[in-house]
Order: C-alpha cells, then sequence, then structure tokens
C-alpha cells in the first residue's frame, strides 16, 4: 500500500526530468546518435559532465532514452513523440503542462483561497512563451489524433461555409478543408494564435480555403449564412453566460439546418481512464485558467444547445482527449433576438 503513496509523492520528479529533456533539446540530439554524458554536455554546454550523466541515466531508467556502454539514444517512444520533426512530437504539450510547476506547488493555497494563477503571474515563466507553449500545445493534440477523429465523426459533404470561433491555430479547420476540399473555413481568433495558425495554414497548402479574421469571437460582426460552426477548446475556460452567449452567436450565424460543432473536455464517457482524466482537468483548469472554468458534463452542454434552440444533438465520446457534441439549427427558422 505504501507504495502507492510513494508513486503519487515521486511523480513529479519524472515529469521534471521529461520536460528537462524538451527544453535541453537532447531528444533531437540523440535521434540518430549515440553520446555519451560528457559529449551530451559539450552539446548542450553544460558545466557539469557529473550532473547530465544522472539526468541521462534517469531518462533511461524512465524509459525516454536507451543506454549501451556509456553511450545513450533515444528510445523508440521518445522517437515518436519527443523529437520536433516528428509527426507525433508533443514536446510543446510537455512543456505547456510541465509549465504549470509553481502553480501546482501552490495548490494548497490556490484551494484555500479560490484562486486560479497563471504560469506567469507567479514567475515560472515569461507571458509570450507561456501562450506560445500553449497554443503549440493544442497543434500537438490536433496532430496527435484529435483532427483526425474530428474528421471521422463530423459529415460536412455539401457543407460550403465554415465558421471556426476561437480557433487558435487553426489546426481543425485545417483537418476539415483537408478532408472537405470544397470547404471554405473563416478562423475568428486573437492576433497572437493567428500568427501560428497562418505558418500551419501554408505548410498544408490550404490558404485558399481557410481565412483568418483577427477579433474577438465574442464580439464581432457575424454573417448568417454559414453551414457548419465549429467551436473547439471554448467551452471548458469560460463560464454558463459565456458559453450561453457563444452558443447563441453561433445560432444566429448558422443557415437554417447548419451544424454545431462543440469539441472539448467534457464529460461524456464514464470509463475508468476517462473518470480520471476528467477529474483532474476539472481541476487543473480552475487553477490554472479561470475560476468559472471547469470540465462540463456533456449533458450540461446539450441543455445549453436545447436552450438555444438546437435539435438532433448528439453527444459522441472519443478515445482521444476531446469529447464532441453535434447538433443542428431548424430548417426555415426565424433568427431568435
Amino acid at each position: 500500500m505504501e507504495n502507492k503513496i510513494y508513486d503519487l509523492t515521486l511523480n513529479f520528479w519524472n515529469s521534471a526530468v521529461i520536460r528537462a529533456g524538451v527544453k535541453l533539446n537532447l531528444f533531437n540530439l540523440l535521434e540518430k546518435k549515440a553520446l555519451s554524458s560528457v559529449e551530451v554536455s559539450h552539446h548542450i554546454k553544460a558545466s557539469n559532465p557529473r550532473f547530465i550523466q544522472a539526468f541521462l541515466d534517469a531518462c533511461a531508467i524512465l524509459g525516454l532514452l536507451e543506454k549501451e556502454e556509456d553511450k545513450f539514444t533515444n528510445s523508440a517512444i521518445s522517437n515518436e513523440f519527443l523529437v520536433p520533426h516528428q509527426p507525433k512530437y508533443l514536446g510543446d504539450y510537455v512543456c505547456h503542462i510541465t509549465n504549470y510547476w509553481h502553480t501546482w506547488g501552490k495548490l494548497d493555497t490556490l484551494l484555500l483561497e479560490g484562486r486560479t494563477e497563471l504560469p506567469f503571474e507567479n514567475g515560472f515563466i515569461d507571458t509570450s512563451t507561456y501562450w506560445a507553449d500553449y497554443m503549440k500545445a493544442q497543434h500537438n493534440r490536433a496532430m496527435m489524433g484529435q483532427g483526425a477523429k474530428l474528421v471521422e465523426n463530423v459529415n460536412l459533404n455539401g457543407k460550403q461555409k465554415l465558421l471556426d470561433l476561437g480557433g487558435g491555430t487553426g489546426s481543425y479547420s485545417v483537418a476539415l478543408c483537408a478532408a472537405n476540399p470544397q470547404l471554405k473555413s473563416i478562423i475568428v481568433d486573437q492576433k497572437e494564435p493567428l500568427e501560428l495558425a497562418r505558418k500551419i495554414v501554408d505548410e498544408n497548402n490550404l490558404a485558399n480555403q481557410i481565412t483568418l479574421v483577427e477579433d474577438d469571437f465574442n464580439t464581432i460582426e457575424l454573417d448568417n449564412d454559414y453551414d457548419a460552426v465549429l467551436i473547439s477548446g471554448v467551452i471548458v475556460i469560460q463560464s454558463e453566460k459565456e458559453n450561453r452567449h457563444v452558443l447563441h452567436r453561433a445560432y444566429n450565424a448558422l443557415s437554417s439546418g447548419g451544424l454545431i460543432i462543440v469539441q472539448d473536455f467534457m464529460r461524456i464517457d464514464n470509463n475508468p481512464s476517462r473518470q480520471f482524466l476528467d477529474t483532474m482537468m476539472d481541476l487543473y483548469l480552475l487553477l490554472g485558467f479561470s475560476p468559472n472554468a471547469g470540465n462540463r458534463s456533456g449533458n450540461k452542454v446539450a441543455s445549453w444547445l436545447k436552450d438555444t434552440g438546437f435539435i438532433n444533438i448528439k453527444q459522441i465520446p472519443l478515445p482521444t482527449q476531446l469529447a464532441l457534441i453535434l447538433a443542428e439549427k431548424p430548417a426555415k427558422i426565424e433568427q431568435i433576438c
């Protein structure tokens, strides 16, 4: 029984090791060539090879590296997920989650005060680094299968015009437009995520299908002829009042019979592994985003959609981190006020 307590207590050591490996670009260095601790020290300009030896041994015992005699190289899992140019790269996600190091370290204080604290508010990292890591982490998630599952579960055949509210890096518009050549997407978000979005759109040769609009998706004036509206990663970080407002705006932006796609952390699937993720995510969102944030139940989000006027509401659990809810605007109905 005590081993469970030991494991829970020591887990932060493991996350510190993987964070350091990513931040030091270790896995890129050891992708194809085995190096000794002295050689690694030279490459990363470390002053004491003894520290690097202990660190590399820790990486090896965690399965991140393989060791043969005095040489280290990446394990298969590191080559697949921790080398920056690989399609399944998760290093930005690692950095984003572990950027909350000091926030989680103050958990007892934040619980008593009922307060959120972002990493740049406690000085662990600067503001620009935080937001860059956050946005790139969302793209990591999309590339790791979330984008493919979105395409698999959303039928946009015949749909011509998509509105992506708070679309961030544009990863999901890219996935949907790549799978639906007839589709045009308009992504609305702030300047910083759209800078990364432009790069991703261009890399995927989709500039002719995707338009980036810099504005506040809560206040921008919207057309009312969209075939579909995507709201991804928004519901969990806003209050109920704010969420009802954005769903109302989506409803009025849709043509009759149009489709709304809500993608987010939502409590839909009750299997044990999903319960663990949802429970811990709920706490993380409160600590690191807003006192109004939270991992909503699928039924709660569905009730907001129903109250707004949407019909044919369908909750879809996915094997990935985010779940889906789809609904339709009734055909031939007047805009709501």
